[in-house]
């Protein structure tokens, strides 16, 4: 953290490296809390480094984005930012993801793009999808370019800037609001398929009434289908099993000198040495066991042979009867029982149709006077963030030269959804006398730059871990209206970090960090500079703003202009 006024301020983007974008070959550079510059003739590539800035951020990637001949592009930033708040941004904007990452001085993000246009990211190290790095980006920092007036002309984005001001009760009606709307809506399409034709209600009925029947009637067990499935293969190989368990018993019978036969032998002769030597006993005794075990499993095998016969008739039946459990299966899935619990709810609600439909409608209606109320404290919100913005807004036009200009945010009935009962129309009064225009309409790029200007320094929204980026936001403007402008993102860099690209000497002149976009050759192919220039290099870059060339006069001029500041 370094000074800034009362408070300390936080360095967020402290630095940004550029590799293999486009004419930028290799550019490195660091950024001071406060308003930072960017300028350069036209041409040289200050827009590549907004264009690399927007990468960093999510924007999508091009394959032409990478300079010819190389592998691939590398955008990197580091903000820098204290741990527990780098923590907290990356668990709000990645969720489960923020786990995998430890920031230590801040958060570092790095994109890589080949020339087939495929991108990786990362933050602080860890491979995320772009989606996430959008995210995250999007909430380190605010970016305002050209494109930024289009969408200043969303009625969604207005609505959205009108909805920072309301105060935290009709927050709260907002977010209920919403939730509610998508809980009544799932409920509303419940009933119109429970109210479908009569005719189809009534065919489902008897469709799910047969259904269960069959099923019922059935007795469908999943055990009984293994206990068959188990008698069916014993009975299909009658004659196998029954050779081998004939040839089992006939190895152990001791009719044949088998095994039980010598087993018995073993047990004997050691319990007849064990009169000599009493450790022979405890063998003698397994063997003893063993052998009466062995007379057991050959009592049990002859047993087995006896009842084992051929039985067609049977061996039908058991397949007549998987056939038709299986058959249920094909219809009804494996889960048999499943269905018949899904099939009996269905029917249940079907033939419960009036207390359901009933009950339903209870809710709607019950969730369509919550929501009635929970608008109409939405609306008188608005309202009053309406009055609040409208005022922000026009004390900011009277700063940036624009003060005989008159903004309004109006509220106006619209269709009701999740978001309310209205919507919210910027328009602009230009000049005394005249009507007003809706901004969405507005013509005049140079004050719609200030507009917009104006209403993002009025939405005081600016958290210590944010950065502001301008790109041209001083399009169409000079003389005492650009000394305006300078004045007024200089109170914002004392807020906040602010980066901006500016053709304007008197934005340049009030920076505290000013870096100048040049053009060269090196090794026969065209390259982007970028350097932090101080001192007697910052003074011949505003005298070249000045006047289009470094002599005499530009630069006492120029001296001036740094003087003043």
């Amino acid at each position: 953290m370094v000074a800034g006024g009362e408070e300390d301020l936080l360095v967020v983007l402290s630095r940004l490296s550029v590799e293999n974008v486009a004419l930028i070959e290799r550019v490195s550079l660091e950024f001071e809390p406060g308003l930072n510059v960017i300028t350069g003739e036209t041409g040289t590539g200050k827009t590549l480094l907004a264009t690399a800035l927007q990468l960093l951020l999510g924007a999508r990637a091009r394959a032409e984005t990478v300079r010819a001949g190389a592998q691939r592009a590398t955008i990197e930033g580091e903000f820098g930012l204290p741990g527990d708040l780098a923590e907290g941004i990356l668990r709000e904007t990645l969720g489960d993801l923020a786990e995998e990452i430890e920031p230590e001085d801040g958060i570092v993000l790095r994109r890589t793009i080949t020339p087939d246009g495929r991108s990786r990211c990362y933050v602080c190290g860890v491979s995320v999808p772009v989606r996430a790095l959008a995210a995250l980006g999007g909430r380190l920092v605010s970016y305002h370019g050209q494109r930024e007036q289009a969408r200043l002309s969303d009625p969604s984005e207005q609505l959205a800037i009108l909805d920072d001001f309301l105060d935290e009760g009709a927050r709260r009606a907002r977010e209920e609001h919403a939730a509610l709307w998508t809980e009544v809506e799932r409920k509303r399409r419940q009933l119109e398929d429970l109210k479908g034709s009569e005719e189809a209600r009534l065919r489902e009925l008897d469709f799910l009434r047969y259904q269960i029947s069959e099923i019922e009637e059935s007795g469908y067990s999943a055990r009984e289908v293994e206990e068959l499935r188990r008698e069916q293969r014993r009975l299909r190989n009658v004659a196998e099993l029954a050779g081998s368990v004939s040839a089992a018993a006939a190895a152990l019978s001791s009719e044949e000198g088998g095994a039980s036969e010598a087993l018995a032998s073993a047990a004997r002769e050691l319990e007849s040495a064990s009169r000599h030597d009493e450790e022979l006993s405890g063998l003698a005794g397994r063997l003893s066991g063993l052998s009466a075990e062995l007379d057991d499993v050959l009592y049990e095998l002859r047993s087995y042979a006896n009842d084992l016969e051929a039985d067609p008739a049977r061996l039908e039946e058991v397949e007549a009867r998987l056939e038709e459990l299986r058959s249920l299966e094909r219809k009804y899935g494996e889960d048999v029982p499943g269905y018949l619990e899904e099939a009996r709810e269905r029917l249940s609600r079907l033939e419960n149709f009036e207390a359901e439909t009933a009950g339903l409608e209870r809710e709607i209606e019950e969730g369509a006077a919550r929501l009635d109320e929970l608008a109409g404290r939405l609306s008188e919100g608005r309202r009053e963030a309406a009055r609040i913005l409208s005022q922000r807004v026009q004390e900011n036009l009277e700063g940036l030269n624009l003060g005989q200009s008159v903004f309004r945010a109006v509220l106006e009935p619209a269709e009701a959804g999740p978001s309310g009962r209205e919507r919210v129309e910027f328009v602009v009064q230009p000049n005394p006398g005249e009507p007003e225009l809706a901004v969405r309409r507005y013509a005049s790029g140079g004050e719609l730059s200030r507009i917009m200007l104006a209403i993002r320094l009025a939405q005081r929204r600016e958290d210590p871990a944010l950065s502001y980026v301008f790109d041209e936001v001083d399009a169409g403007i000079g003389g005492e209206t650009a000394t305006a402008v300078g004045r007024r993102l200089e109170e914002l860099g004392r807020r906040c970090q602010v980066l901006t690209i500016t053709h304007l000497p008197q934005i340049a002149s009030v920076a505290g960090s000013h870096v100048v976009v040049s053009k060269g050759e090196l090794d026969g192919r065209t390259v982007t500079r970028a350097v932090r220039v101080e001192g007697e290099e910052r003074r011949r870059e505003i005298a070249r703003m000045l006047s289009g060339r470094v002599d005499g006069a530009s630069l006492a001029h120029a001296a001036r202009l740094l003087e003043e500041e």
